[in-house]
């Protein structure tokens, strides 16, 4: 039987067992030996992988353009990151290697070049910063000793420490260093803290932008933007996505979209996906992290890294880079919101951002600061191809929740952030799980 008689044959099958499919025209089929679905760093790897390997190879992409959460915004005259911005750690990451080839420049910026301000109150002796720091890091510790599974750090916080949220400069860390990287904190499992691992060296910003990467990666595919994926049929010898209304057949099909599509389901899977993957997908948690940047015609900040103000609201634009650091006169802030802060800074106006923007910052420099001239935004947990940010240990995760999502089912291999159980939540882990997806598909 031909190619499209067997994708014809395939689809009228599928449609005899489940609704929700037809047929269509098998003359408007395409068929290659992989489709990759999601042109994410992760999809992008895998793709690239197995094109240079000698397989045809498709990638269907929800979105207008490619990188996934690694988009950047050129349109101020920065090259503003909404999703990923550092790499972290860059001894011996993959993502270092990635930036050299693709001539991205980076600047390592000093998280303790700092000035902080409290709420309501002066600016804050810089010897406060360091000692909440190293209360910080020792409650971390005691919340390794002390967790079980099943409680949050929230619950075992409110137990070891009990008066942590009372100091404000405290409080800070456990928003800016730790719902950041993490998670909501009454969702955080206090007994996988310490899960994960770490690349040596520096952090270090991307300054033109991380999606210098992703154009490196896509040099050369064939990829379809604008096309989101609605169902993956698979037979014991073929695998068929529909979507946009089309058809495209493969022998494999790599599933490389953001965990927060999985836990939406708006993909169906043909047959469902083995209990076990479902148990993983809701078990694992999934962060929600916004960035903002700010213009003005002049800088009126201090010249260091990194602003910090304490304040009773958490979250929320808390903590400020300089972009004046990573490109010099960019008279620029970049700022951000954490877990609900940033859920429900997705549907807040410009203007009541802008508001409280200038709250902070006039309670930091006084009144005479301008409004800015420019804002951009990101909104992940509201974009229906991505439904937040990055992944991380919730207490209904197990650990093996990570390796169960990368476990293939039939013709069908798993790739991002959320399949790599050392290097979850990170760039340089979607890269590396792109990386065993096409090796897995070239091992068959």
């Amino acid at each position: 039987m031909s190619a499209a008689g067997v994708v014809t044959a395939l689809v009228g099958c599928a449609d005899d067992a489940d609704e929700g499919v037809e047929p269509g025209d098998a003359g408007a089929e395409e068929r290659s030996d992989v489709i990759v679905v999601g042109a994410g760093i992760a999809g992008l790897t895998a793709a690239r992988d197995l094109a240079a390997a000698g397989r045809s190879v498709i990638v269907l992409e929800a979105s207008p353009d490619v990188g996934g959460r690694i988009r950047t915004d050129r349109s101020l005259g920065i090259a503003f990151d909404l999703g990923a911005s550092w790499i972290h750690g860059v001894d011996g990451n993959p993502i270092t290697e990635l930036a050299a080839q693709a001539g991205a420049p980076t600047v390592v910026l000093d998280f303790d070049d700092v000035a902080a301000f409290d709420e309501g109150g002066p600016a804050r002796a810089i010897d406060e910063f360091f000692t909440a720091q190293a209360a910080y890091e020792e409650l971390l510790e005691t919340v390794v000793e002390e967790g079980v599974p099943g409680r949050s750090f929230a619950d075992v916080v409110a137990e070891v420490e009990p008066g942590w949220f009372d100091d404000r400069m405290q409080a800070f860390f456990t928003s800016a260093y730790l719902t950041f990287d993490t998670g909501d904190l009454d969702q955080l499992a206090s007994d996988l803290l310490d899960e994960g691992e770490v690349f040596e060296g520096d952090e270090a910003v991307m300054t033109d932008g991380y999606d210098r990467i992703t154009e490196l990666l896509r040099n050369g595919l064939d990829i379809r933007t604008r096309t989101p994926v609605t169902a993956i049929v698979q037979s014991a010898d073929l695998v068929v996505v529909t979507a946009d209304g089309r058809r495209f057949a493969a022998e494999h099909v790599v599933v490389a979209v953001p965990l927060g599509v999985l836990k939406a389901g708006t993909i169906e899977f043909r047959p469902s996906l083995p209990d076990a993957h479902r148990t993983a997908i809701d078990g694992i948690g999934f962060n929600a992290v916004d960035k903002f940047l700010f213009t003005w015609d002049e800088t009126f900040w201090d010249d260091v890294d990194f602003l910090v103000h304490t304040t009773e609201r958490r979250d929320i634009f808390n903590w400020f880079a300089n972009v004046n650091s990573l490109v010099p006169g960019a008279n620029a802030l970049m700022t951000f919101a954490f877990a609900e802060e940033a859920r429900a800074s997705e549907t807040a106006t410009d203007a009541d951002l802008i508001a409280l923007l200038m709250t902070h910052l006039r309670d930091m420099y006084g009144d005479d600061v301008p409004p800015p001239t420019a804002m951009l935004r990101s909104r992940w947990a509201t974009d229906p191809f991505t439904s937040g940010s990055y992944s991380f240990t919730a207490t209904t995760t197990e650990m093996a929740h990570f390796d169960q999502v990368a476990t293939r089912v039939g013709r069908l291999h798993f790739a991002g952030e959320h399949t790599h159980r050392e290097f979850f939540s990170t760039v340089h882990g979607a890269h590396l799980s792109g990386v065993r997806a096409a090796k897995e598909i070239l091992d068959v």
